[in-house]
């Protein structure tokens, strides 16, 4: 790598790149022994990035392929492409305090309706979590870890993180996102106990008990109220559009968030075609 033919050194880069990511912690221990000199340091930094999201790539198509597809799991995957020094264990680890904050406040005789209310108390009150302001987002903003630092994001990554606490605690909440057009992200809270007999909102709810606005603070929804708001928006109205959207669409829809973040922010553009290339694998 350090010689100064460039036919000489770009074949060694070639040949270390066939290597593939078995080579990321060797390189990873080159650099931080080459910041001396700062040649050679780009050019093992050059090979790292392209490793690193080689190794992206590869995780995420096996988290596709795979038979689980744990969204927790695919988050962190993805995440990883902008944060690729980040362990599962950091990444999940922050997802605690929220988690035994609303535990604590919770029992098995409460309602889905005081559930919700407690849920809600902790994340935008306790936690005050609440929706970025800036314009346009930035990918921090998007990044479900940085959002979970600054307790502020966008209404996926904010749903995301409050449908994967509530999930870890057993309350059946999960994300809506249409799988076209540009329908707002919600959480359903799905009918667990058989309630929606009891209820006469005179619809089919998809079994869906009522919805979840992140926008507003963890606003309850009625489902008949949802699908009068999308009429008169023309929105689409598809069945699909009113129950929990499978994980790998979630994801889909993160990334796509994530790469429009990149779009509308110069500093990040150069990031754009490695994030097509992921969305592309769904």
């Amino acid at each position: 790598m350090d010689d100064p033919d460039e036919l000489v050194s770009s074949h060694v880069e070639d040949q270390l790149l066939q290597k593939g990511t078995e080579l990321i912690p060797t390189l990873e221990e080159m650099l931080e022994n080459s910041l001396d000199d700062p040649q050679r340091s780009d050019k093992i930094q050059s090979l790292l990035s392209q490793l690193r999201f080689e190794k992206v790539y590869n995780d995420l198509k096996n988290w596709i392929d795979s038979e689980d597809k744990g969204l927790i799991e695919g988050l962190f995957i993805v995440t990883k492409y902008q944060f690729p020094e980040l362990t599962k264990s950091e990444f999940t680890h922050q997802f605690v305090a929220l988690k035994e904050a609303i535990w604590l406040e919770i029992n098995a005789k409460q309602t889905s309706f005081e559930l919700v209310k407690i849920m809600n108390k902790v994340f935008y009150d306790h936690f005050d979590f609440k929706k970025s302001a800036s314009f346009p987002v930035s990918p921090f903003d998007v990044f479900v870890n940085t959002a979970l630092e600054a307790r502020e994001g966008t209404d996926i990554t904010l749903g995301l993180i409050y449908s994967i606490v509530a999930q870890s605690l057993d309350i059946p909440i999960y994300g809506v996102t249409p799988q076209q057009g540009t329908g707002p992200f919600m959480l359903a809270y799905l009918d667990k106990h058989d309630m929606l007999s009891l209820l006469d909102w005179g619809i089919d709810n998809n079994g869906v008990l009522f919805y979840i606005s992140v926008s507003n603070k963890g606003v309850i929804v009625e489902p008949k109220r949802l699908k009068e708001a999308y009429a008169t928006k023309g929105m689409d109205h598809l069945k699909s559009c009113f129950e929990p959207s499978p994980n790998t669409l979630l994801i889909k829809k993160y990334l796509q968030e994530i790469c429009k973040s990149c779009e509308n922010n110069v500093q990040f553009r150069y990031k754009i075609d490695h994030l097509r290339s992921l969305i592309q694998l769904f």
